[in-house]
């Protein structure tokens, strides 16, 4: 376990180099050090990683180089040196000292939350193979867009960039993606934490709500979660999956990040969560800037641009909370200043075209936006979570709503005013519960699956009304009670208001404290030895072959080829060569596929039964079923070249899949080159 954590310090180390880049632009507008530094990390990692793909992108790079990526990174951060060092002396005393404070409590939390880990760690379950895929494809291609892991022949269909980052970091750490997949979640949840106390510290003196911040935007259940747990009864026990279902039947999904840190998908709302902080740290100097300067307006259009890469949805809650801020701004100027409304708008239309690289080969699944009442009208769903029932929404929203009140109710003009920016993100997180209640994204659900028409809708926008609430709350309380320790005889009227507000904080923690408490018990605590970090081990137990042959693999093929391995559906353990070695598969994951395909007929109705791609994946599993199976070798050889197939594999899921399996045939059009037990990979000869 030593050498696994020092690993991840490695991995820590290189993530943390960013820091250089990123600080030569937060230098400039943010006074505080510390939140200057804590924000520079994700920002340096956001603008180096941005151009090394614009390059990679044009085939101008190739990303298996792995010295010229370290050369473009030692070039950027000597050209970052020269900036930052005009903006050092404006903080003179305790740099260093903030520098080590910071980096102490940042390595704790990484730390802590690794070696909570490594009581699960495995990348197995619910959709982990899917992000490995899309982690080690990320990793091991030259060029961008990567060739599909699960779909030969065809570039990703999804969201990669989250996955291309943190696998950029792997590169230049050159550590294996089986601990890398562990440390980038690590990263993500002490990068979360500490941003959360870098945004509230904006506003407030107090370090007792920042930290509360960390606690509420990456550690918190919600309230509801916390009676289902004192509503079991013995021996029944609230699972600590059902966070995210507060109603029954689950038609629509209430993640927020503690579940996310918990369940360990590498998934793209999950990758972008820190970048989404650090977009509000610096929304904020776009809101207060009487100007807006060049290199402000830069670093937000990648920010920006990097989360429509990352997570789309980001950049839709993104554009919500710029609109107010600006908005607001107007309304608290009194003046129409349109070149700060010109070159606002301008960081929106640059961002776009900034994603124009990736938008130019992504087909969406989506098809516009519909009206959540007359959908739910036509499908008879109302009542049916349509509209969100007032215990689901009190369930997950009162707590942080409450805490708003009351201190506006203490603070009134000033905490509740067109100065104050944490107004702005109380507006954005209305507006966006608002909006799920009018309007969702028509995607696959609503055309296949209507009662689950808004689960993407509410499930997206619900995650970041989270950090919006939890960041807001945060903030009035703690400028309430700054006010109130800095006067507390003029504010005596508001003592009974300040009581409350404590006790009420007090309430929402202790609710919120049943999430992590039953999550740890259940999901990290109860899995029995041995513990790690490397989260491929599993096969070891369960496919002890398929482990040996995964390390061959990657000891021995060292760039991507098409391996055949049996084609199995989403959820399932199929697939698992090209997950843990970044091989390419001829079809995996079908419904998966589906979905990352999904293309109706303009005119296709809820419900109705209708071509929309499933044929095509179907067809190439079929095809697969052929290569095991056929006696024909001539057709088994057409089929290989059809996929520019390599290697084929053979082990315990495919004799299982495939019961009429024709492995004599192999022999004759290739080679064994490794064994384990009755599994084999065979090189294929006969090109």
């Amino acid at each position: 376990m030593l050498y696994e954590y020092s690993l991840a310090i490695l991995f820590y180390a290189v993530f943390s180099v960013f820091a250089f880049i990123g600080l030569a632009f937060t230098s400039r507008w943010i006074a505080n050090f510390k939140t200057a530094y804590i924000s520079s990390k994700p920002l340096g990692l956001l603008i180096f990683g941005y151009f090394i793909w614009l390059l990679s992108s044009s085939k101008m790079i190739d990303f298996q180089n792995t010295l010229l990526l370290w050369i473009f990174l030692v070039l950027s951060i000597s050209v970052s040196f020269l900036f930052l060092f005009k903006n050092w002396p404006k903080y003179r005393k305790g740099v260093w000292r903030d520098i080590l404070l910071v980096e102490f409590t940042w390595i704790i939390l990484y730390l802590a939350y690794l070696w909570l880990r490594s009581y699960n760690a495995e990348i197995h379950g619910t959709e982990r193979f899917m992000d490995m895929a899309f982690f080690n494809a990320s990793a091991l291609t030259n060029y961008f867009p990567p060739i599909d892991p699960w779909r030969a022949g065809s570039p990703i269909n999804y969201y990669y960039y989250g996955h291309y980052l943190f696998a950029l970091v792997s590169k230049l750490s050159g550590i294996a993606t089986n601990f890398t997949y562990t440390f980038t979640l690590g990263i993500i949840f002490s990068s979360a934490v500490m941003l959360s106390w870098a945004f509230v510290k904006r506003f407030t003196n107090s370090n007792f709500f920042a930290v509360l911040a960390g606690f509420f935007a990456a550690v918190s259940g919600t309230v509801a979660f916390s009676f289902c747990v004192l509503g079991a009864k013995a021996p029944e026990i609230c699972s600590w999956m059902k966070s995210t279902r507060l109603y029954e039947p689950s038609y629509i999904i209430n993640e927020i990040p503690s579940y996310s840190f918990t369940v360990g998908d590498l998934h793209a709302h999950l990758i972008a969560l820190p970048f989404f902080m650090l977009a509000l740290i610096l929304i904020y100097d776009l809101f207060k800037a009487p100007e807006l300067k060049y290199d402000l307006m830069f670093a937000l259009t990648i920010i920006l641009a990097s989360l429509g890469l990352i997570n789309p949805w980001d950049f839709v809650s993104l554009a919500v909370v710029v609109s107010l801020a600006v908005f607001i701004r107007i309304l608290r100027t009194k003046k129409f200043d349109y070149k700060y409304i010109l070159k606002a708008a301008a960081i929106g239309i640059f961002a776009i075209i900034l994603m124009l690289p990736f938008l130019a080969r992504f087909e969406s699944g989506a098809s516009g936006i519909g009206f959540a009442s007359s959908y739910a009208a036509q499908n008879t769903l109302i009542g049916k979570q349509y509209p969100t029932p007032l215990h689901g929404w009190l369930g997950m929203w009162a707590g942080f709503l409450a805490l708003v009140a009351i201190s506006i109710a203490a603070m009134r003009k000033k905490t509740f005013n067109l100065e104050n920016y944490p107004v702005v993100l109380v507006l954005s997180a209305v507006l966006l519960l608002a909006g799920v209640e009018f309007f969702f994204i028509r995607d696959v659900y609503s055309l296949a699956n209507p009662p689950y028409f808004r689960a993407n809708t509410v499930f997206k926008f619900g995650f970041h009304t989270w950090i919006l609430l939890s960041f807001s709350a945060m903030v009035f309380a703690g400028q309430t009670w700054d006010e109130y320790k800095k006067n507390p005889t003029k504010m005596r009227r508001a003592r009974p208001l300040i009581r409350l507000l404590m006790v009420s904080v007090l309430v929402v923690v202790f609710f919120g404290a049943y999430y992590p408490y039953q999550a740890i018990n259940q999901f990290y605590l109860s899995t029995p030895p041995p513990y790690s970090l490397d989260g491929s081990l599993f096969l070891k137990r369960l496919y002890p072959n398929d482990y040996e042959t995964v390390q061959w693999t990657k000891n021995n093929i060292l760039k991507r080829e098409v391996v055949v391995e049996a084609a199995g559906d989403s959820y399932s353990d199929y697939g698992r060569l090209g997950v843990f070695t970044g091989s390419i598969n001829p079809i995996q994951w079908l419904t998966h596929q589906w979905t990352w395909h999904f293309n109706p007929p303009k005119n296709a109705k809820p419900g109705t039964a209708i071509e929309s791609g499933w044929g095509k994946v179907a067809a190439i599993s079929g095809e697969v079923r052929m290569i095991y199976e056929s006696s024909d070798i001539n057709q088994t050889k057409t089929l290989l070249n059809k996929y520019g197939a390599k290697y084929i594999y053979i082990g315990a899921l495919e004799r299982k899949e495939y019961p009429a399996l024709n492995e004599q045939k192999f022999y004759e059009i290739g080679e064994v080159v490794f064994s384990s037990g009755d599994s084999k990979l065979f090189m294929l000869n006969f090109f």
